[in-house]
């Protein structure tokens, strides 16, 4: 009911939810819309089948900077404060890459990097940190391979571009274009800035009753640790800042929330991208911020 009212609003063609708990890997809860009626599941369009949540990818654009910044201060390339003089725009190879609103915002920290989502600063990040590193740390989070969620049809998303050897790639990376996540994929990421820095696979199925009465319980499994505790606390205090001084108003009275936006352009099959502001918007986000029961 949620998700149509929002469809509704902003008159977009879908979306999608998930919950998670990510100290366990439990999924809470996931919807998508449009959906079907498998009772009349003739009157709807094969499009419709799918969940785009574990079936479909998309550049997750600005909320994957994050996951940049995550690498970078886990390797210790950069601190929180760190700074670096943004001048708007990164010429490499023929190409310029400017920030979204192609403006100059002159010396920033690391921290307001992620609050004012520079894609100079996530460059920036990036190159500090080393394109190798970046890769592992990218691998580590869990994109580019399935998440193992227990439900059909999951695809594995596409970070192909960063193994192509060239720069280019690697810069339009760290502010998450170029490759391509699923909407779990991401989630789960954030899961794992959530929870101390353990990556936990996701489930559905909290207990397998079976026909002679016994039971299985799912337990938890941990798939990874792609950076420390120490680098997710400070993660989650650079995304508070951005829901609480960013752009990012997802602010709930009584808690602290952490999360970052991200507006995905969507590719264009004749080359480059698509005009007419066609978009895909995200947020992911947990609460309480520094002892985690919801992403």
């Amino acid at each position: 009911i949620k998700l149509n009212a929002l469809l509704k609003k902003w008159q977009a063609s879908g979306g999608s939810i998930i919950v998670e708990n990510p100290t366990t890997g439990a999924i809470l809860a996931m919807a998508s819309s449009p959906s079907f009626d498998p009772n009349n599941y003739g009157e709807h369009s094969l499009a419709d089948f799918i969940n785009p949540n574990i079936q479909e990818v998309f550049e997750p654009g600005s909320s994957f900077k994050p996951i940049t910044m995550s690498g970078a201060i886990d390797s210790e390339a950069v601190t929180s404060n760190t700074t670096y003089n943004d001048t708007g725009e990164v010429k490499v190879g023929g190409y310029t890459i400017r920030n979204f609103n192609e403006k100059a915002n002159g010396i920033q920290t690391m921290r307001q990097i992620l609050q004012h989502s520079l894609n100079t600063g996530a460059i920036f990040a990036q190159e500090k940190t080393g394109d190798d590193k970046f890769l592992n740390y990218v691998v580590g989070f869990g994109f580019g391979q399935k998440t193992g969620v227990d439900l059909g049809g999951e695809v594995a998303g596409n970070i192909s571009n960063l193994y192509s050897g060239r720069k280019i790639n690697f810069l339009t990376a760290s502010f998450g274009q170029g490759i391509a996540v699923t909407p779990l994929q991401l989630e789960n990421a954030y899961a794992a800035m959530a929870n101390g820095g353990k990556l936990m696979k996701p489930y559905l199925v909290k207990e397998i009753l079976r026909a002679d009465g016994s039971s299985v319980e799912i337990k938890p499994i941990a798939l990874g640790a792609p950076i420390t505790e120490k680098t997710s606390v400070q993660l989650k205090s650079m995304l508070v800042d951005v829901v609480e001084k960013g752009f990012d108003k997802a602010r709930i009275n009584g808690y602290d929330v952490a999360g970052k936006t991200g507006t995905a352009q969507i590719p264009d099959p004749r080359g480059g991208y698509l005009e007419n502001e066609q978009f895909i918007h995200d947020f992911v986000g947990f609460a309480p911020a520094y002892s985690p029961r919801f992403v």
